[in-house]
């Protein structure tokens, strides 16, 4: 897995960066289809980016939130980037037909 590491930027100013991801997956997700996917071995941050809403529940299967979750439990709409240490699969859905790119570095 590839690290975060910080580099100056035109200015010389310190900019977090980031080497592509050793392991990058694609999420084809259609409405209200819920998907899993393992988490790689050795991973500690994902970053994620999408062509439409999605939500994420890390650890368990993902469903779409259809009134008020209040137990601290929800799925999370679009994060950009976790921490994804200690989890084994992350969850995912959209309310409309998208694409999820999913990218993990250690």
């Amino acid at each position: 897995m590839q690290s975060f590491i910080t580099e100056p930027d035109a200015m010389g100013r310190p900019t977090s960066a980031c080497t592509p991801p050793a392991s990058r997956m694609v999420l084809r997700l259609a409405a209200g289809v819920p998907k899993s996917l393992t988490v790689p071995t050795g991973a500690r941050i994902v970053l994620f980016n999408g062509t439409g809403p999605f939500w994420v529940q890390y650890g368990a299967n993902a469903a779409l939130p259809n009134a008020d979750v209040l137990t601290g439990a929800a799925p999370e709409l679009a994060p950009a980037a976790r921490n994804v240490q200690g989890i084994g699969s992350l969850g995912l859905i959209a309310p409309a037909d998208c694409t999820v790119s999913i990218g993990f570095s250690g």
